[in-house]
């Protein structure tokens, strides 16, 4: 009985495998990070770029091969050509515009582009009465996430602002953040990417 349990399981465990190879894997574009603002310093670049990655990353995705991850270098070069020919021809276009004819230029399933629109700190030194240190922060964030297979296409922003003594709470870094956690929640792209089999 134990052996005819151990042979279902390597059964099992095979032809899950054989057709999770059998499907063809979903692919997905994942732009860097777009900046339309001031560029915050390496350390918080690399903080949010991590953020997005983990929101996108498919566990075991090496092994059970369920998506193909394009070139983000790649994406961005496709992603500026196609802006600057559609924002010629329209003067009020926005990015999300250019997601669609991205998504069928590239032959991706999935498109995810985070955008940067502000992010400021000021760090003033008050005198008086009392000395104290004020910060004056501001993050504005915007997540493009498109599903040609649906059609579905979800653009959602976030933005948050500091002006009080300094915290750590307070910085641009930490409010880029809150807002990339917020989008990413909105757009629900997590749910989306755990949906893929």
């Amino acid at each position: 009985m134990r052996r005819f349990l151990t042979a279902l399981t390597v059964l099992i465990i095979f032809a899950a495998t054989v057709t999770a190879h059998a499907a063809e894997p979903v692919r997905i574009a994942r732009l860097p990070i777009i900046f339309q603002c001031a560029l915050p310093d390496d350390a918080t670049r690399d903080a949010l770029e991590t953020q997005i990655q983990r929101a996108v990353h498919i566990p075991l995705n090496g092994t059970l091969q369920v998506a193909q991850y394009l070139s983000p270098a790649e994406s961005a070069d496709a992603l500026s050509e196609l802006w600057q020919k559609i924002s010629a021809a329209n003067k009020k276009a926005v990015l999300a515009d250019v997601i669609r004819p991205l998504a069928a230029e590239l032959d991706a399933d999935i498109i995810v582009c985070p955008v940067v629109h502000r992010y400021s700190q000021n760090v003033i030194q008050t005198f008086g009465w009392y000395e104290d240190i004020l910060l004056d922060s501001s993050v504005r964030v915007e997540l493009i996430v498109y599903d040609r297979r649906t059609d579905d296409l979800r653009d959602k922003k976030a933005s948050r602002m500091y002006h009080d003594a300094w915290s750590g709470l307070g910085t641009a870094s930490y409010l880029a953040t809150v807002c990339f956690d917020i989008a990413i929640e909105q757009t629900k792209l997590r749910e989306l990417i755990r949906a893929i089999r």
